[in-house]
């Protein structure tokens, strides 16, 4: 279910940020020796051992690893505690341990919220070098998909410009460039003028709901006009969001942000259900 951790596991510059929460007692020799293993490997490891040293973590950590024991198996609050914070902030959660132990905690912690399982014995080498592949593989090809819809050059080059560098841009000039690219590719959003000569954003959203592949496709509206009646008739279409032109580059970085963020958290919410 862990399909993008783009925006847990880079930079603005693309680099991999790896802040690894590793949870379990310390001072045993196979604990230790894989903490510095993943710090020799680059991870930058805060050793997580109760509750309160997990609620004091830095809110960006890029992923969280438990070395299952009796001490962690036994602890209920803390399993709680880590399966909440990874459901709603998208974390990705790594387990170490045997099957019983594995299979003693799907009760509070559900098989499908962990990304990856290393079954004891393990080899601490290889198991860095598996956390490595993961890394890479969620960072350079799931970056989400944003078709953007604006019979404006100007106003597309400015939305590649403010969402390019984290989101893969695909841009259409009129509604049935739109229509087209979609067939081909299709986004995990569509950014749409609503505001376009001859097929306008209206139009248009009522030809990509009336397809039964594309219809749950994600619509924010963009608009030049904020007056109250513009934006009742925006709302009228029932988009899932909508933008004003005349907001700043990080504003309309930040709402895009929070939109995804959000659809992230109500798909695992609805997959605890």
């Amino acid at each position: 279910m862990f399909e993008d951790y783009k925006d847990k596991f880079a930079h603005e510059g693309g680099e991999p940020e790896r802040n690894l929460a590793l949870v379990g007692e310390s001072g045993g020799y196979l604990l230790t020796t894989l903490k510095n293993q993943l710090e020799n490997g680059g991870y930058n490891v805060s050793l997580v051992n109760n509750l309160s040293t997990m609620n004091k973590l830095d809110e960006d950590i890029s992923g969280c690893m438990i070395f299952l024991d009796e001490d962690f198996i036994a602890d209920d609050k803390l399993q709680i505690f880590i399966r909440d914070k990874v459901t709603e902030e998208g974390i990705p959660l790594f387990m170490v341990g045997d099957q019983a132990e594995i299979d003693s905690v799907e009760r509070v912690i559900p098989s499908k919220l962990v990304s990856k399982v290393f079954l004891r014995p393990i080899n601490v080498k290889d198991l860095v070098g598996s956390l490595d592949k993961f890394y890479e593989s969620h960072t350079v090809d799931s970056r989400k998909v944003i078709l953007a819809v604006d019979d404006s050059g100007v106003m597309l080059k400015s939305i590649k410009n403010w969402l390019g560098d984290k989101y893969d841009m695909m841009l259409a000039n009129s509604a049935l460039m739109a229509i087209k690219s979609i067939t081909v590719r299709r986004p995990d959003l569509i950014i749409l003028d609503y505001e376009m000569p001859i097929i306008d954003g209206k139009k248009t959203i009522a030809m990509i709901r009336a397809e039964k592949d594309f219809s749950e496709i994600p619509v924010i509206f963009l608009t030049g006009r904020q007056d109250r009646e513009s934006i009742e008739e925006v709302m009228e279409y029932k988009p899932d969001g909508y933008l004003l032109k005349s907001m700043k580059p990080y504003a309309v970085r930040k709402y895009v942000d929070e939109f995804f963020a959000k659809m992230e958290t109500q798909k695992k919410i609805n997959t605890l259900r």
